[in-house]
């Protein structure tokens, strides 16, 4: 008798700690209109989950989990178990404001902590101690953050960028800053940028503990070191060789591969952009630099696109995928992005693959709010605040045109 009771208080516990607010039929009913609305399915179809209460998610380095900081003033790891999710509540009230201000993560950085800007604040937290550090590096009311990338993930250093307020635009300032992990902190560097205009900042992105920084007044593009000192790197060559380059849109650079995708505004004001993949480890001059997408094409079937919008280009963790929005539906009345994901394979000539259809947010008139990676299984998260789709790249082909 006893056992029996503990057997079904342990399934009680068990079912009080999954969720799923969306049952088989509507999931069902959200595909149908999607395969209705394109003529065919996606590549992949996603796991789709029903949240039990509307938050955005971040990237953890758990194994088949997203974090969240939205739910009950904690960090929650969400656990996929099928097509459920487990709420795995870590800690509680540790700060007055666990998820408020303004969120920016650096992605997968350690096996044990997190971390993430609060306009001026960075909180690191330890997932696997369940200890916290809170700082607030920026102490002036005219400058908050805007964005943060991981430089040195050992030491825990990060390269901030911060905004400050001036006029109808704003000063642009990157720092770094290494981080004790009890609260402690010291800035190593910083450098001036130029303005951060209303609708653009000159893009800028970090590999091998080299920032590359893009300046639109002379279209170039410069590396530095950890002490904002320029440096040589084949990167810069490449690029800074290019004639009539417009204006650089995006850059994302591998995490380990001498690759990057650079996206050109071609007609400032009206948009059009061309997507090339830098590759400055080829030995061939002719496919260093080459077109991937132009204006006229999308990845959208149907008569009414006539421009690519694409955003969003993003690597997993890991390396061996690249995903992106093609927003090129986008009317006044869709904002719903179509993702796309491809292989990535550094033996390759062209180590980018053939492009995979994800799909898109199919919860009627919602849009994505917040993606997350999950390293095992490689899995690319959306979350439209009230349901979460989960692609299991490894599940799609790896195709390669060489």
């Amino acid at each position: 008798m006893m056992r029996r009771r503990i057997a079904l208080l342990v399934v009680l516990l068990m079912v009080s700690c999954t969720w799923n607010t969306l049952h088989k039929k509507e999931v069902e009913t959200m595909k149908a209109a999607f395969t209705l609305r394109y003529g065919g399915k996606p590549a992949l179809w996603p796991v789709v989950v029903g949240l039990k209460e509307e938050l955005d998610i971040f990237s953890v380095p758990t194994e088949n989990a997203v974090g969240t900081n939205s739910m009950n003033n904690a960090i929650t790891l969400l656990r996929f178990a099928g097509d459920q999710i487990q709420y795995d509540e870590v800690k509680r009230d540790f700060i007055e404001g666990v998820g408020s201000g303004d969120k920016y993560y650096p992605g997968i950085f350690s096996d044990e902590w997190i971390g993430y800007t609060q306009t001026r604040g960075f909180l690191l937290f330890n997932l696997r101690e369940k200890t916290f550090a809170d700082h607030i590096p920026v102490k002036s009311g005219d400058q908050y953050f805007k964005n943060v990338a991981v430089f040195d993930a050992q030491k825990l250093q990060f390269v901030f960028h911060v905004h400050e307020a001036y006029f109808h635009d704003g000063i642009r300032y990157l720092k770094l800053l290494e981080f004790d992990g009890k609260g402690g902190y010291i800035t190593l560097s910083e450098i001036k940028t130029g303005k951060d205009e209303v609708g653009y900042s000159e893009p800028w992105a970090i590999q091998n503990k080299t920032i590359f920084i893009y300046n639109n007044d002379s279209t170039r593009i410069t590396a530095y070191d950890m002490q904002f000192t320029p440096v040589a790197h084949p990167f810069c060559d490449l690029f800074n060789n290019l004639k009539d380059f417009r204006r650089l849109d995006q850059l994302v650079i591998h995490p380990t591969l001498p690759i990057a995708i650079l996206v050109e505004i071609k007609d400032i004001g009206r948009g059009g952009y061309k997507v090339y993949l830098a590759n400055w480890g080829n030995p061939d001059p002719e496919k260093q630099f080459i077109e991937l997408l132009a204006q006229e094409i999308s990845l959208f079937s149907g008569p009414e696109i006539n421009r690519l919008s694409v955003s969003g280009f993003q690597f997993s963790p890991g390396g061996d995928w690249l995903v992106f929005r093609d927003n090129s539906e986008r009317t006044r009345s869709v904002t719903n992005p179509l993702f796309v994901a491809m292989p990535v394979d550094g033996s390759k000539q062209l180590p980018l693959g053939k492009p995979h259809i994800l799909g898109k947010v199919l919860r009627e008139n919602a849009y994505p709010t917040s993606t997350a990676w999950i390293k095992q299984p490689v899995s690319f998260v959306v979350c439209d605040g009230q349901v979460v789709y989960k692609w299991e790249l490894g599940q799609l082909a790896r195709e390669f045109g060489e």
